[in-house]
């Protein structure tokens, strides 16, 4: 239902894109990486939940920095460097750092195994519309990509929800509800990813894919302003390492490496 909601905030989109007539094989390919980016990726990820804790997620989910750095160099896209590394590497450590789970706090299930490896689906998806997505956001306008994209995710993922009942009967959802999913839809979904694409088309997928570990820092930050939840010594050293990696990892010393 967000991705749906998204897609229906930049279906005005396209219309422009009907009007740039954009060839079949890129409609096609631009929806087969939205169908891993807006499909697989929030489907694997909310499955992966189900058998690992939320932290532990997280830190499986910042691997895809790295994932991203090697799926780049093999694409040809960029060069691994120094500093690039070790600003993904300083970024992923300070998570870890962060995500320390206090003791006695609910570990892993039985079934653990499922939840790394449907993580680590999500790491890979998210990699690849990275990496991929760039030469045809040299082509095109990061807006018309986003909507395509999009589209094909809610596609990809209406007749799973069909087959769990989605749509035979309304979510018995409150105000509040209907006004959170409203809020993920326009904003973490339409708003978040144009934005997260526009960044693609403006530098090289791994420099933008490091962010990614702001994502659990900003949750909790947000937890602590908003829930009065509390803020350790150990999550604060694992925030300034994630800020120090990332500042590493767009680091350029001398002309752009792209």
């Amino acid at each position: 239902m967000r991705y749906l909601i998204a897609s229906v905030c930049l279906l005005p989109v396209l219309y422009q894109v009907r009007r740039a007539r954009m060839p079949r094989r890129d409609l096609i390919a631009i929806g087969a990486m939205g169908a891993f980016a807006f499909g697989v990726f929030p489907w694997t990820f909310s499955a992966s939940l189900t058998y690992l804790p939320a932290s532990r997620v997280a830190i499986l989910i910042a691997t895809s920095p790295l994932i991203t750095l090697v799926v780049s160099r093999l694409a040809g896209f960029e060069r691994l460097t120094a500093p690039k590394i070790a600003g993904q590497l300083l970024a992923f450590v300070g998570l870890c750092i962060a995500l320390q789970q206090p003791h006695g706090e609910a570990g892993t299930t039985a079934d653990a195994w499922k939840g790394i490896a449907l993580t680590l689906v999500t790491a890979v998806s998210g990699a690849i519309y990275n990496v991929y997505s760039r030469p045809y956001l040299k082509r095109y306008p990061p807006l018309h990509v986003t909507t395509l994209s999009m589209t094909a995710g809610a596609m990809f993922l209406a007749p799973l929800a069909a087959s769990q009942g989605l749509f035979s009967t309304a979510p018995a959802f409150t105000t509040g509800g209907w006004l959170a999913l409203a809020f993920l839809g326009v904003f973490g979904g339409a708003l978040g990813f144009a934005l997260w694409i526009w960044a693609l088309e403006r530098s090289t997928p791994s420099r933008v894919a490091v962010y990614i570990t702001l994502n659990p820092v900003t949750a909790t930050l947000l937890g602590a302003l908003l829930l009065n939840e509390p803020v350790t010594v150990l999550f604060t050293m694992g925030m300034a390492c994630v800020l120090g990696g990332i500042v590493l990892a767009n680091w350029r010393p001398s002309a752009d490496e792209q």
